[in-house]
């Protein structure tokens, strides 16, 4: 007779009554006892037991592949690779700092200084402040009146004795900074390293960015490259997006060029090419190309030369990029550093690291006058600076990355570019896009020193996004970038609770669970926020017998922000949001919800 089993049972209880109906109608004679307490039962439920297990782990594991239900960081990097994104790692902050320098007067004419003795400051010279180091981005020349892009940027101050008297000049300049250090990873290309997609994993878990990677001939290589060495365009592996890019817009040194900030440059075929990504554990992790590969060791396998002729010429091409070739050394020049906690405020950013200086006086002794001279400020906040994307991110980037394909025809296209924008440029931590009368509104928001939300970012930052989305935009879409709108947020809870539960605990418990539902990880700007599941959540605070009221109130000005939220007030002077309309607070394309000061802002009242 053939015994029907039922699949659609899942848990514990529909397996152990699928068992029992299955031993009543097969094996009546077999088992009849079925109290909790006999042997008989014992095996049943222990393989209800089991199937229980087991089809909570199928459920699991099926969930893990799907963008929407995986919770495991490794699962939703996976889908991102099989999507083609790179998860980008932590972000540094930006900021623009004065640097100045001292320089005697010029002997023939006291009323100038002196340019000989005005020396120029090499990217990677680092400014240091609240245990924050950060390096300069480009060569600074302060013999020049202008900035890279060909602005005016300096000042010549005048310093004067007691009689009136120049004694020397101040040169200010200011320059872009980015958080992070500097390192270099060297490795000596082996024999067993020549294969295809060579993989080199860097030792540190923080990287934020990969400068340079050149190899040079030899193997026992003991001093460093120099600038020349990174310079030239055959050491040099150039970082793409896919290994099958195969061509990269580069500045080409010699190409002379008489317009002020602007680089000559040409595309040229890179065969010398790798990609980056971070593993699950944020290592950084680099993959070189497959072709020129020797295929010769096949002779022992394939005995007509004319198959390995032609599987050299199969295998031994450039399409995805070439293998390091041994007997070389590898130079990798790394960045570390980024995160929330990279943004500080002004002003802070006044000691030095190294400098590298280049000075051309003929005296000596006043060059170095002239490099002991030198002083560093921040007059603006560092900011942009923002840790490894959270999962509900890593889903949302997954999401408009494949459907934006590399350009921005919609707005969630341009949500998803701006947060790909390479950590060097800095990124804002939330961006609002609306489309207005043919104009793509972009505003952004940063977090400042005490990762609270800022609407004060730099016009750098500003720029670079706007520069980088010209790369992406439609031909005919014009796009404006702005600060974004803080909308600062106090709570009144009240709450009938049970008396054997200690008030102290229920409050504190209380405040975590506001605290935790508005914690800006977790939203977006423009996002309505549903306060019946804020509701729920407090009601299943231990002690918590209901929520009685909940009031919710714009804090406006002082420490607060000025902005106030568009949704009516039940009480002008309270300022009472009236949330009785589908118990929700508005969101707006160009703000974002904040509870800025948690202890003091959230109050519980008992019943």
């Amino acid at each position: 007779m053939k015994k029907k089993v039922n699949y659609n049972s899942r848990n514990f209880a529909e397996v152990r009554a699928e068992l029992i109906g299955f031993v009543q109608q097969y094996y009546p004679e077999v088992l009849s006892d079925f109290n909790d307490a006999s042997v008989g039962m014992m095996l049943l439920e222990l393989n209800a037991a089991v199937g229980d297990m087991l089809s909570f782990h199928t459920d699991r594991m099926f969930n893990e592949t799907q963008i929407n239900y995986a919770q495991e960081r490794s699962s939703l990097l996976e889908l991102a690779r099989t999507f083609g994104l790179k998860v980008p790692g932590k972000r540094p902050s930006i900021t623009i700092v004065e640097l100045s320098v001292t320089v005697p007067v010029d002997e023939n004419d006291g009323t100038k200084a002196d340019e000989s003795y005005a020396p120029i400051l090499l990217k990677g010279t680092q400014v240091t402040g609240a245990g924050k180091v950060f390096e300069l981005v480009d060569d600074l020349d302060f013999s020049s009146p202008f900035s890279s892009s060909g602005i005016p940027n300096r000042k010549v101050l005048p310093n004067k004795n007691s009689s009136g008297g120049i004694d020397n000049y101040n040169l200010i300049k200011q320059a872009l900074v980015v958080n992070g250090i500097t390192k270099e990873y060297k490795r000596v290309i082996s024999r067993e390293d020549y294969k295809p997609f060579l993989e080199v994993i860097l030792p540190e878990d923080n990287v934020i960015s990969i400068d340079n990677i050149i190899t040079l001939e030899g193997t026992n290589l003991t001093t460093p490259p120099t600038l020349v060495d990174y310079s030239t365009f055959e050491n040099n592996f150039y970082e793409v997006s896919a290994l099958a890019e195969a061509e990269k817009f580069i500045e080409d040194p010699n190409v002379p060029t008489t317009t002020q900030g602007i680089l000559a440059g040409k595309w040229k075929n890179i065969p010398q090419r790798f990609i980056s990504e971070y593993t699950d554990n944020g290592f950084c992790k680099i993959t070189f190309g497959g072709g020129e590969i020797d295929v010769s060791e096949l002779n022992d396998f394939i005995g007509c030369r004319g198959q390995i002729t032609q599987i050299g010429n199969f295998v031994n091409n450039d399409s995805l990029g070439t293998i390091p070739t041994p007997g070389r050394t590898m130079f990798i020049k790394y960045r570390v550093g980024g995160g929330g906690d990279s943004n500080i405020g002004p002003n802070v950013l006044k000691g030095l690291g190294e400098v590298f200086m280049v000075t051309t006086g003929e005296d000596a002794t006043i060059n170095l006058n002239v490099k002991n001279s030198l002083t560093a400020n921040n007059p603006i906040p560092a900011i942009g600076g923002k840790d490894q994307p959270s999962l509900n991110e890593i889903r949302q980037l997954v999401k408009y990355n494949f459907s934006a394909q590399d350009r921005c025809v919609t707005i969630k296209d341009y949500m998803s570019r701006i947060s790909l924008m390479p950590g060097k440029f800095g990124i804002p931590f939330r961006s609002g896009v609306w489309e207005e009368r043919n104009k793509v509104n972009v505003t952004i928001l940063a977090l400042d020193e005490n990762e609270n939300l800022t609407n004060t970012s730099t016009d750098t930052l500003k720029e670079n996004i706007a520069e980088y989305l010209s790369n992406y935009r439609m031909l005919n879409d014009y796009v404006t970038i702005k600060d974004g709108r803080i909308i600062n947020l106090s709570f009144e809870v009240s709450v009938f609770t049970d008396k054997t539960t200690s008030k102290g605990e229920i409050m504190s418990s209380v405040i975590e669970t506001v605290e935790e539902y508005f914690d800006i990880d977790s939203w977006g700007m423009g996002e309505n926020v549903y306060l019946a599941q804020l509701v729920e959540n407090i009601n299943n605070v231990g002690g918590v017998l209901n929520v009685t009221d909940l009031k919710i109130f714009n804090k406006v000005g002082g420490k607060y922000s000025l902005n106030e939220i568009s949704q009516p007030y039940i009480d002008d002077d309270s300022k009472e949001i009236d949330i009785s309309d589908d118990y929700t607070l508005f969101g707006e394309p160009d703000a974002m919800f904040e509870v800025k000061f948690p202890n003091k802002d959230i109050k519980v009242r008992f019943k």
